[in-house]
């Protein structure tokens, strides 16, 4: 009988977590042999990181070929298949970045990761999906000589994060007329993956509500980079920090645009957000009493629209570079998993 692919995914984070656990161990086992001490247990922790990262590529490919929708989930699925995408890659250039000097850039998304700019990476996770139509780009241009491989679309940069949001949606009004769902992302998350964007697609159907967004649980972020300082709303299911996928009807992009001015300039802090959302939302949050549900309703009375977060099991995808501790994180994780496309594209 075929594993079913959620199972798969369950199974790689626990082989993940051990690997965390026995890399830590590893450590301890290596400092002391240098003091000439438990040489058997160093052996056998090599063996056992060697056995679990294995494991780990094993599972990685078994769920890349694992049947994507289940027989229910085919008969739900829409006529559309393919998805629009904007991508934001904005930057300030009179504001002082240390992770450009750190990586000798001038450009955020042309940090280097495995040999190839950041951006480069975050396209390649959406034409390997197959689920990618037209790509928009906010905030490079021609001029920068990448080669994707596949036709993108420009926009210049924008003065704001919410700026370039609203360039790359009217660009792609301007590239099909017609209503339908769209994907939007950052250019600052290099280990995604066409495996976790056909997992939040696929997690978003039946496509009845007028807005996904991807969010990591906080276990999954801790076991994949334990030091990657995320911002975490906690909730009565747990904590979880942005995935920074979203997906949701081009005219919903449009409608809500202007409404989440303040969420956008405010998203380096919960309590500033939850501030916008009124006292009610703020007394559940300080009680910790603020469930996932009640998000979904203040999502329709904020934004007048129905929502829902789309929960990922990859810290991959949360896992943005603003810093460079963060790009040297990024930088060790591929350097511990060789089995990442982004090893082998380079």
């Amino acid at each position: 009988m075929t594993t079913d692919r959620a199972e798969l995914i369950a199974r790689k984070t626990e082989v993940i977590a051990e690997l965390v656990g026995t890399r830590r161990s590893l450590d301890a086992a290596r400092q002391a042999a240098d003091r000439g001490a438990n040489a058997d247990r160093l052996s056998f922790l090599q063996a056992e990181v060697a056995r679990l990262q294995a494991e780990e590529q094993r599972l990685r490919l078994a769920i890349d070929r694992a049947p994507v929708f289940t027989a229910p989930v085919q008969k739900e699925m829409p006529v559309q298949e393919s998805f629009d995408v904007f991508i934001t890659a904005g930057y300030d250039p009179d504001k002082a970045d240390p992770l450009l000097a750190a990586a000798g850039v001038d450009h955020k998304s042309l940090v280097p990761v495995a040999g190839k700019p950041m951006i480069w990476h975050v396209v390649r996770a959406f034409v390997e999906s197959r689920r990618a139509g037209e790509i928009v780009i906010v905030g490079l241009g021609p001029e920068h000589g990448l080669d994707f491989g596949v036709p993108v679309h420009y926009v210049p940069n924008q003065p704001s994060l919410w700026a370039s949001q609203n360039a790359g949606v009217r660009r792609l009004r301007e590239l099909n007329g017609e209503d339908r769902l769209i994907v939007g992302t950052t250019a600052d998350i290099p280990l995604l993956t066409s495996e976790i964007v056909r997992w939040f697609i696929d997690q978003s159907q039946p496509y009845d509500r007028e807005l996904y967004w991807g969010i990591v649980p906080e276990d999954v972020m801790m076991t994949g980079f334990p030091n990657s300082k995320r911002s975490y709303l906690p909730l009565r299911e747990g904590r979880f920090c942005s995935g920074d996928l979203y997906l949701g009807r081009l005219s919903t992009a449009e409608q809500i645009q202007e409404k989440m001015r303040g969420f956008i300039e405010n998203r380096k802090s919960v309590v500033r957000q939850l501030l916008l959302l009124g006292p009610g939302v703020i007394l559940r949050f300080l009680f910790r009493r603020l469930a996932i549900d009640d998000l979904l309703g203040v999502v329709q009375r904020a934004f007048g629209i129905t929502g829902k977060p789309v929960i990922l099991p990859f810290a991959e995808a949360g896992m943005d570079v603003d810093k460079p501790f963060q790009w040297e994180q990024v930088k060790d994780y591929l350097v511990r998993h060789p089995e990442h496309p982004a090893n082998r594209d380079s």
